[in-house]
């Protein structure tokens, strides 16, 4: 594997925490910026829904074995992670904010610093936290699709935001978890945004392309245009909702559910699902009865929420006219993206050319893994290397949330110009 940047530490532990499970890689980057992971951990998710934290307990408890596993296999302590944000409550929004240029002078760098400093801090409120914050391009006196002002001259100076948002309480929960953890928070992604970095080629995000993670609790789109981040959408359902539909239908346990809906599951009823039968332990029942059912049962129960999830992420894309040229080319990433047939089905309720994601092979990953488990650690470990971001080896003093906000602005605007 190439070397993804240049490299900043040796180091870099990533976390993501999902619904249905909660993962994290210690990753070393040799003298060449090439990465190795030296420490994994996994383990099964526990009060968190939507990827939301909901129950501060077990998603300590859950949170806390993976990080003790990667520690012990990398044999070294984790002070500091980088961590995913999932949660149906992260929202796009679209800003624009325009300055005065003093006669019409050339634009400098402190210029551009007060214009997006100005546009940000009018526009943050004490309910939401600021996770990213895109500039898509400049305005000088009207004129589109600049970026980079710095030496234009001009009277006004303007700019196009992309801002991905989170509800403050969200934020203060997660921290509060991976504080109980012993370990602080470097950097946070959003889940869609990281999976759209894990499965995208440059050129997908350059002409345009969506990626649809399908996790457990929620299927989350990102929209990619001309490199940039232009849209991010929820809904707040996924593949856990259709293994509790087999359950409670076919009256057997979430567990036999599951197992059925990967191993058997389709994404459409065929006249030979007919003929097959399946075995189906029966919830509950002592003597360990097991009933005999079509294929077709099974299918049928998967199919119709199914397509209900497609369906209500098709509104979400065809709700913003802007990204239609991106959501023509769609990546399928996420656990749910293993359903056999998914593909097709997405072409044809979603009328786009459809590919399957797949992440790059990491040094130190086992085979056994399939392609989706770690696909968002590795998302999370390219948003690093792309940004060549230097990360603290110990970071824990808490700052208030404006002033921390503006530092993150000033460590961008410093990266950039």
């Amino acid at each position: 594997m190439k070397a993804w940047g240049r490299k900043k530490r040796s180091y870099i532990t990533v976390l993501d925490i999902g619904t249905s499970k909660i993962c994290c890689l210690m990753v070393h980057f040799d003298n060449d910026g090439i990465p190795e992971v030296v420490g994994l951990g996994y383990a099964p998710a526990k009060g968190i829904k939507s990827g939301v934290i909901v129950d501060l307990d077990k998603a300590t408890d859950c949170i806390g074995v993976a990080l003790a596993e990667t520690e012990k296999m990398a044999e070294r302590e984790i002070k500091s992670v980088v961590v995913n944000i999932t949660s149906s409550s992260l929202k796009s929004h679209h800003l624009f904010s325009e300055i005065e240029i003093e006669d019409g002078k050339q634009i400098t760098a402190a210029d551009v610093k007060r214009l997006v400093h100005g546009a940000l801090d009018s526009f943050l409120t004490p309910e939401l936290e600021i996770i990213h914050p895109f500039p898509l391009y400049y305005t000088v006196d009207g004129e589109k699709g600049i970026t980079d002002p710095r030496n234009l001259y001009g009277h006004k100076l303007g700019v196009h935001l992309h801002v991905i948002t989170l509800p403050e309480s969200q934020s203060r929960n997660l921290v509060t978890v991976l504080d109980r953890c012993h370990v602080s928070i470097e950097a946070k992604v959003a889940t869609p945004y990281a999976c759209g970095l894990a499965v995208l080629t440059e050129e997908e995000k350059d002409i345009g392309a969506a990626v649809i993670d399908f996790g457990a609790g929620t299927t989350s789109t990102a929209v990619f245009l001309n490199g940039h981040l232009v849209h991010l959408g929820n809904v707040p359902i996924g593949g856990n909702i259709i293994t509790r539909d087999i359950a409670q239908g076919l009256s057997t346990s979430l567990a036999v559910a599951e197992r059925l809906k990967t191993l058997n599951g389709y994404a459409f009823l065929s006249p030979k699902d007919e003929l097959e039968r399946l075995i189906v332990p029966v919830l509950g029942d002592d003597k360990e009865t097991n009933l005999q059912i079509p294929r077709s049962n099974l299918i049928s129960i998967i199919v119709p929420r199914l397509e209900e999830i497609l369906e209500q992420t098709a509104a979400i894309l065809d709700a913003d006219p802007s990204v239609e040229i991106a959501t023509h080319r769609l990546v399928l990433s996420g656990g749910g993206a293993s359903l056999q047939g998914l593909k097709e089905k997405t072409t044809s309720v979603l009328d786009a050319v459809v590919r399957l994601g797949r992440t790059p092979s990491l040094k130190g990953i086992s085979e056994r893994y399939e392609n989706y488990t770690f696909s968002t650690c590795i998302g999370l470990l390219r948003y690093i290397m792309m940004k060549n971001i230097i990360l603290a080896e110990d970071n824990t003093q808490s700052v208030p949330k404006k002033k921390g906000l503006l530092r993150k602005v000033m460590a961008w605007l410093e990266q950039n110009f």
